[in-house]
Order: C-alpha cells, then structure tokens, then sequence
C-alpha cells in the first residue's frame, strides 16, 4: 500500500470538507478588473495557483474590443481577500458566484476561461451554476487519478512547489529546465510579465497550501467531466507542460465528444503568455459573437 505524502507539520489537514458555503462567502469582496463593452459577451477569465488578474490583462486587452473581459483575483491571491479557511473548490465557486451576482450576470449567457487551477474553478462553477454558461476554455487542465504521482509531477515540475516543501536546489532547478527545454524555459521567462512575476508573491502560507490541498494533489476532475458535456467545451494544451501533463487529458476527447483539445507541440504550462496570439485566436473563434 502506498504511504501518504510526507508534509511539513503546518500543512493543513484534508479531513472533511472544512466549508459550507454562505452568504459571508459570497460577500468576499473579490478584487476584479473589467474591460470592454458593458453589453458585449461576458468572458469569465480565472487565473492560476499564485496569480492575478495580472496574468490576463495585458495580453487579453485585444478581446476587449469585441468581449467584455472579465478578470477578478480569486479568494486567497493577488488583491482579494484571504480568510484563514479552507480553500476548496467550493469555496472558489461561491465567492466568484457572489462576485457575478453583484456584478449582474450571474445568469446572464457568459463564457469563462480558465488556466490550470483557473480551469479546474471554471468546471466546478459550470457543473454547479450550469444556468447562463455557454462556453468553456480549459488551459492546462491538471488531471490526476493519484495523490502521489501528483506530488511527484509537481515536485519535478515547480520550483515553487519544491522551494514550499524547502526541497528548492539548483540541481533540481537545472534538471527541469532540461527536461521542457532550454528554448522553452528562456521563451517563457521571456514572454511573462514582470507584473504576474511580483503577484506571486500576493498570498498567505493558508491561501497557498490549502489550494494545493483541496484543489490540486487530492483533487479528481474526473467526477466534474460528465456535467459538462451539456457545454461546447475547447481544453488548450502545451504539450510540454511539465505539471499538468498533455497524457493526462489527451485521451478526454475520445470520451467526451463535446470536448476539443488543441495542442501546441512546442508550448508548456503558460500557454497563453508563450502563445499568447494562437491563443487568443482560439478563444475568440471558439467562443464567437
């Protein structure tokens, strides 16, 4: 039998859910930046572990001439609140239900796109709050069966993830660069905005390490899936992405008919900051109006 996870003591603990949701969530005053036409297409843009608003707005301004672009902060990182709580899912999905509620469109036809953890919020929100969602874009959806491999995946493929468990070294740092590739790494770091680089840092030891708990090691998307055939559904993946690995979801189209997976052969975790103009193409053909 395999062991559990050996974590540091002030891990938090996955022992029940922890949460149910009220209105005290749903009153999270959420930071969100809107951008565009009041009535053009809402589009629902929901960042990653340690992100922001800032991941999407610079490079997502061009949509905004045709969409209404919005970009909140998620509970817990960048400029929104961050209770000392448990940060599940359902936690997620009911503060950006408030925010949206306030917001007037919380049944109004809407499309939301997601990157990683953003991706795994967005197919918990349509599987719960189906009413009004039209589409779906998924950014390197993390997809895992087992709490030990994930550890492993995100051990050799984030040196975050390493330098939380104080298993940071240059060593391993070395490795993971060659493993993506050195032109991949240097494009990547390139091509991020400094303004992401300094919200990465906008969270507290609660906010991060209960998110990886509930959210991404112990989390399953598998159970989600069959909820949202009822929805056109584009997954976008780099196909080196070394901490939601391109195996893990290829073979969902074959599974899922309303699903189209796009692969990007020389793109890896941020495909959209790396792809940024494929990218936006994509979402904005995707999702039409």
């Amino acid at each position: 039998m395999k062991e559990r996870i050996q974590r540091p003591p002030w891990w938090p603990s996955t022992d029940g859910d922890g949460f149910e949701p009220d209105e005290s969530i749903r009153a999270l005053p959420l930071f969100c930046r809107a951008l565009g036409p009041e009535r053009g297409h809402p589009v629902v843009f929901l960042h990653g572990i340690t992100g922001s608003h800032r991941y999407w707005i610079r490079k997502a301004r061009p949509l905004a001439r045709r969409y209404r672009v919005i970009l909140p902060d998620l509970p817990g990182f960048g400029r929104s609140p961050k209770p000392d709580t448990h940060y599940t899912p359902a936690l997620f999905i009911e503060a950006l239900r408030g925010l949206l509620l306030r917001m007037g469109l919380a049944d109004r036809p809407l499309s939301i796109v997601g990157h990683s953890l953003g991706s795994v919020i967005a197919a918990e929100y349509a599987r719960r709050y189906p009413r009004g969602i039209e589409r779906l874009v998924l950014m390197n959806l993390p997809r895992f069966q087992d709490n030990l491999l994930a550890h492993e995946i995100y051990w050799l493929g984030s040196p975050s993830y390493r330098q939380l468990l104080r298993e940071q070294s240059a060593r391993e740092n070395l490795a993971q660069a060659r493993r993506t590739g050195w032109i991949l790494t240097l494009r990547s770091f390139l091509s991020m905005p400094w303004a992401v680089v300094a919200d990465c840092r906008m969270f507290t030891l609660r906010s991060l390490t209960s998110t990886i708990d509930h959210c991404l090691i112990y989390y399953r998307i598998d159970p989600v899936l069959p909820a949202l055939t009822r929805f056109p559904l584009l997954m976008i993946h780099g196909v080196r992405d070394q901490v939601a690995p391109y195996e893990h979801i290829r073979p969902l189209p074959d599974i899922y008919p309303n699903i189209r997976l796009v692969t990007l052969p020389s793109a890896g975790h941020h495909v959209f900051i790396t792809d940024t103009r494929k990218v936006r193409r994509l979402i904005s053909d995707f999702i039409g109006y």
